[in-house]
């Protein structure tokens, strides 16, 4: 595409320039000169002189791609002034390294390049493009899945370099290496996505982003996940390609992060395969590891302790709150995990029990190995650990440990997030599903890390505070008690309540569920108690600032309609719901959190919005206001990305009875209104939600009442119901 789009501009140029005079040359620069050109990319074009008065000539050339709506960077120099422009911006240099002739006046292009062999004689390039490498890894330091395909890292800039690198070296007669295969494939497949992305976009738009992989890959002609295949093999390349080239660029990692390598070196990336420490080495020692790795990887020396690498080596996530692809989301979860055990003293006490910190890393780095093989990646991934660790030769029980936190990775934090953490039943049947106090260590400090290591969206203090009550209320059915609950005791509310109130602060917690007081600050609690003391109408509204998301707090009494209501005007106005927290006190009385954001810019939510939505809000439970048609119009206007068909399962509670419906589907402007009024129209009742919001993905779980004598019947009506 590139090739094609660059010589039908160059057969233009020449059309339009038939009669260019001597001393005059049309010279294609940056993007155009490489031969690089994209749908949208702008067009650099460069008019060479040595004439008196060259304006009518260089009009001559622009106007007309003006005229075609082309977006042109454009110059017009002598040979003199090129070089003068080169020696004083290392950007115009490496712009004309790569210039090339369109059409005109041979002789003085190749003045040109004379003059700029002569700058780049005095000029080294070596610093300025490591540097520029080097801030591309310090802003990503792990490859992104949402990547800028010429600007981020693994991406075009970085090759970019390397051609800077080998044109000087021509230009001043040294030898220069050619480029490997494997880069001109790397090049083509970020090339081929580039154009892509310009093509869905309609602009020059170069980031891949969620909702443009489904039509980048239709316009390519393959599936989603064929083309962020291609995409991530094209970033492990030259991410690669670019350590070999620059290592310097190499950051020294974490080397004896556990306090017991200080000093020691990675393996080398020699001619065998790595034993245990040497694996554990590589892995703790951040970049120089990585490349280690894939070195070892490329001389086929994994293959007899870790073939599995193969696989998740350049294997892409889609999910759009996977930041990384899933060898990078690996690496960053080994990092975390040392972090954790090193840095922050709750888990470092945890990490210090555990006493096995090559273990920790290990289960870190192999918790996401079962992807890419279909079905469920923990069981799988629990097989391909145990032969891991066997082919290390550890002993049994450390192989126990580390497929036992393999095959139960996820189950804290979708314990943690979706079921009652008050029901003893919850407690007693993950303690005894885990089986150890030792697992259920390692699996906290692995739950901890891998969010961390997934992306923004999937660790907050919400889900810190849930995660830790559960480790801790399990780690009790082992007899440990050590570590105390986080959350608010009840003097510690009475206090800030005051005596005066005691009796409506006992109304209003003997009314609430337990995670209620433990998830709270006391002024938090007092808050929401003044906002209902306040109703002076059928809602109330509070909002308090946040970093970096506001929290907004509807209170009310419970009546047809009103959460469904209250979730289409926060959409309505242009207020993304990220988390949510729905209770319902045991008198009716409505008390739902939710942490918002402005759905267009993704900060704060101006302060002025918020009287509107109070008054929409009122208007609507009293019948004067069709939040309903506002929602539609503002969805409209957004338009919808579609996804995977909505999945739903409904669990009895055995301590409640209550009915636990979880959905998880595609999120979009008015989602959240569009499940409650599904709900509402089954005839299920909230007590309890937990709302979560993941970049693109919504997984909300409900504890309802209502009708549920056929649950796989209900489960289809809510599928059924909900859009993709």
């Amino acid at each position: 595409m590139c090739e094609v789009l660059t010589r039908a501009l160059d057969l233009a140029i020449e059309d339009l320039v038939t009669s260019l005079p001597s001393g005059v040359a049309v010279v294609a620069i940056g993007g155009y000169g490489r031969g690089e050109l994209s749908l949208f990319s702008d067009v650099d074009l460069m008019v060479l002189h040595e004439v008196a008065d060259p304006a009518e000539l260089a009009s001559a050339v622009f106007r007309p791609l003006w005229d075609a709506k082309l977006r042109v960077g454009h110059a017009v120099r002598t040979v003199k002034e090129s070089a003068q422009a080169a020696k004083e911006r290392v950007d115009t240099h490496t712009t004309l390294l790569t210039s090339r002739l369109v059409t005109g006046d041979e002789d003085l292009f190749a003045r040109l390049m004379v003059e700029i062999a002569g700058v780049t004689r005095a000029r080294p390039l070596r610093r300025h493009v490591v540097s520029e490498e080097m801030e591309r890894r310090r802003h990503s330091p792990y490859l992104l899945m949402a990547t800028d395909v010429k600007t981020g890292r693994g991406g075009l800039r970085t090759l970019h370099g390397f051609d800077w690198e080998r044109r000087r070296e021509e230009l001043i007669g040294r030898f220069s290496a050619d480029s490997v295969a494997e880069e001109g494939t790397a090049r083509e497949r970020l090339l081929q996505v580039r154009n892509a992305l310009h093509a869905v976009a309609g602009r020059a738009y170069d980031v891949f982003s969620p909702d443009l992989r489904e039509p980048v890959a239709r316009w390519l002609g393959v599936d989603q996940m064929e083309a962020a295949g291609w995409l991530v093999e094209a970033m492990e390349t030259v991410d690669h390609l670019a350590a070999r080239r620059w290592p310097e660029i190499l950051e020294s990692g974490r080397r004896g992060v556990f306090g017991r390598l200080k000093g020691k070196a990675p393996t080398p990336t020699g001619t065998r395969a790595p034993g245990r420490e040497e694996l554990i080495w590589i892995l703790e020692s951040g970049e120089a590891g990585r490349v280690a790795l894939e070195r070892l990887w490329q001389g086929s020396h994994l293959d007899e302790v870790f073939p599995e690498w193969g696989t998740v080596r350049s294997l892409p996530q889609l999910a759009p709150f996977h930041e990384h692809p899933v060898a990078a989301h690996l690496w960053r979860t080994v990092d975390e995990m040392g972090r954790l055990s090193t840095e922050e003293a709750h888990f470092a006490r945890i990490a210090s029990e555990v006493d096995a910190p090559d273990l920790l890393t290990l289960s870190a780095f192999l918790h996401d190995i079962g992807k890419g093989h279909g079905g469920d990646h923990s069981e799988i991934g629990a097989g391909l650990a145990r032969h891991v660790c066997q082919r290390l030769g550890m002993s049994p029980e450390e192989t126990d440990l580390v497929e036992g936190s393999v095959r139960h990775h996820l189950l804290l934090p979708l314990t943690a997030t979706r079921r009652d953490l008050d029901d003893p039943a919850v407690i007693d049947e993950i303690a005894e599903t885990v089986g150890s106090l030792r697992l259920l260590q390692v699996l906290y400090l692995l739950t901890v890390a891998d969010s961390r290591a997934t992306g923004p969206s999937m660790w907050n203090a919400w889900k810190a505070t849930l995660l830790r009550t559960l480790f801790v209320r399990c780690a009790g059915r082992y007899g440990a008690d050590r570590v105390p609950e986080i959350g608010t005791t009840l003097q510690e509310v009475a206090v800030a309540v005051g005596a005066d109130r005691s009796d409506e602060l006992s109304a209003h917690l003997a009314g609430m569920p337990g995670e209620y007081l433990r998830s709270l600050s006391a002024d938090e609690v007092v808050w929401h108690l003044d906002l209902i003391a306040g109703l002076d109408g059928v809602s109330g509204i509070g909002v308090r600032a946040g970093d970096p998301l506001h929290t907004a707090v509807v209170v009310g009494h419970t009546r047809p309609g009103f959460r469904r209501q209250a979730a289409e005007v926060l959409a309505a106005n242009g207020i993304d719901v990220l988390e949510a927290r729905l209770l319902t006190r045991h008198d009716g009385v409505v008390v739902d959190s939710f942490r918002v954001r402005d759905d267009r810019t993704g900060a704060a939510v101006e302060d002025v919005k918020w009287d509107t939505v109070r008054n929409d809000l009122e208007s609507a439970l009293l019948g004067r206001l069709d939040t309903g048609s506002k929602l539609a119009a503002r969805a409209a206007a957004y338009g919808s990305v579609g996804g995977d068909k909505p999945a739903v399962r409904g669990v009895i509670d055995d301590a409640s009875g209550e009915l636990v419906v979880t959905i998880k589907c595609a999120d979009r402007v008015g989602r959240l209104a569009e499940i409650l009024t599904v709900l509402h129209d089954c005839g299920l009742d909230i007590g309890l939600a937990k709302i979560d919001s993941r970049e693109g993905e919504v997984v909300d779980t409900f504890h309802v009442v209502g009708p549920h004598d056929d649950i796989a019947a209900l489960e289809n009506r809510i599928a059924s119901s909900l859009d993709p």
